[in-house]
């Protein structure tokens, strides 16, 4: 019993409507040494969280005001390593899978085990311990983009290349976050407490660019009346992202190549070394390397900038983080707009999750920023209003799933998602030309994975 009361420290929301259930899950933690703080629905569920800080939250899946599937996403985005069980019927199932995919710790089945309950409680705070001794930036990084393993990757690579002062290349479609993971390598840098300056090369025009990156002397052109600083000076002892570097014409490729091996720059029109002290991030969303097989982007250059790479996946190869960044752009949209919108319908959620999302998260974003602004309560569907995925979405069977009869919102969701990992695979093999290797390289997943996925979906190499 010693040992039981030495977790007296850890304290443990609960939350259930039912007074016979919240009295005995008080009990049983209770007699096992654990503070409980006990909530009859969600809004004081979430109260509760804010004021009492807990360690741990276990939900009932039904709730007065909301769902426990709700609850959690509001408790993930105020506290991301919160762990969370969940108490379901039978009947809520489906929806309690659905809230491990978006965070959740475990879920028990109703009559549960007074032991079993134990035994997770403390799994799950074992697990909780190891939250302090990662980075608040990566914390963040975590909250803001998700927890599924294509994203997991990612991050763990920011958090490795971070401390370094290497020089690093993101890659990923437009609108993947490219950006956030850029500032996240910045904020869990040694550089931390310095600028971070962004350029956008592909809105500078190629007559202006150096002068953006490099700054000018007085007198240097035409309307040029005083010195003018540039961007490397500007992110002096900080981190430079450039974005869409493979817009660069050729010629600030070679300006830019020399500042990387001599450290120092010439303002336009100047003739004064200036050194600068800059950790470079470059993003692109194409691969560089053919940009350097077509003769547009110079192979020297690619090696500077390329100290170690970082693949920022698209929004489509990661639906199981879709719901949870919906979310918060739903919590950022009410603070903006001053409304009080609760969630997502089941259709709603169905429909995010079944969208290719061809704008990734920035598109994900200006959708639920519009759907805030025109609901009153919820979020259905006809206030996402999803735009055409374009036409380079091949349409198929999965399309009219939603419109067949017999199909539960799980069925749904199943079929769709197969569709989005197969459209995946085929855009990949064509990407690799069939290698399988490639293909598997690309996707960050083995060999064998990639071999049995093919053939589950009958595509060929």
């Amino acid at each position: 019993m010693n040992g039981e009361m030495s977790e007296s420290s850890d304290v443990i929301l609960v939350v259930d409507d039912d007074e016979s259930m919240r009295r005995i899950l008080q009990l049983v933690l209770q007699r096992a040494g654990f503070r409980v703080i006990a909530a009859q629905d969600a809004g004081e569920g979430l109260c509760l969280a804010r004021t009492c800080g807990p360690r741990l939250a276990i939900l009932d899946y039904r709730l007065p005001d909301m769902t426990g599937l709700d609850l959690l996403r509001r408790l993930k985005v105020a506290s991301p390593h919160l762990p969370v069980i969940l108490l379901t019927g039978f009947a809520d199932l489906a929806g309690a899978v659905v809230a491990i995919k978006e965070g959740a710790f475990d879920y028990l089945s109703k009559p549960f085990d007074n032991q079993g309950l134990l035994n997770k409680v403390r799994e799950a705070l074992a697990c909780r311990q190891q939250a302090p001794m990662i980075p608040s930036a990566a914390l963040g990084l975590r909250a803001r983009m998700g927890t599924s393993p294509a994203i997991t990757r990612t991050i763990e690579d920011v958090e490795r290349v971070a401390p370094t002062n290497f020089a690093v290349s993101l890659f990923g479609e437009t609108g993947a976050g490219k950006e956030v993971v850029a500032r996240a390598i910045h904020d869990l840098s040694p550089r931390a407490g310095h600028p971070f300056v962004a350029v956008d090369c592909g809105t500078i025009p190629d007559t202006l660019i150096e002068n953006e990156l490099f700054g000018h002397e007085r007198g240097a052109f035409t309307g040029a009346e005083r010195q003018q600083p540039g961007k490397f000076e500007a992110a002096h002892g900080g981190t430079l992202l450039l974005d869409e570097i493979g817009n660069l014409a050729w010629s600030a490729q070679a300006r830019l190549l020399r500042v990387l091996q001599e450290r120092v720059i010439y303002r336009v029109g100047g003739t004064k070394p200036v050194p600068v002290d800059v950790r470079l991030i470059s993003a692109s969303n194409q691969d560089l390397t053919e940009a350097v097989s077509k003769g547009t982007f110079r192979e020297d250059l690619l090696y500077r900038l390329c100290d170690y790479r970082v693949a920022v996946p698209p929004l489509r190869a990661r639906a199981q983080d879709i719901l949870h960044i919906a979310t918060q752009f739903l919590a950022e949209a009410n603070r903006e707009l001053g409304k009080q919108v609760g969630s997502f319908t089941e259709e709603a959620a169905a429909a995010l999750l079944a969208y290719p999302w061809p704008g990734n998260v920035r598109q994900l974003r200006s959708i639920v920023r519009r759907a805030v602004l025109i609901a009153n309560f919820t979020i259905d569907t006809h206030h996402l209003a999803l735009p055409d995925a374009g036409p380079e979405r091949t349409p198929t069977a999965a399309d009219n799933v939603v419109y067949q009869t017999g199909l539960s919102l799980k069925e749904i969701v199943r079929t769709r998602m197969a569709d989005v990992e197969r459209q995946v695979l085929f855009e990949a093999l064509q990407r690799s030309r069939g290698n399988k290797a490639a293909v598997a390289r690309m996707l960050q997943v083995d060999y064998k994975t990639v071999h049995t996925k093919l053939k589950t979906y009958g595509l060929s190499a």
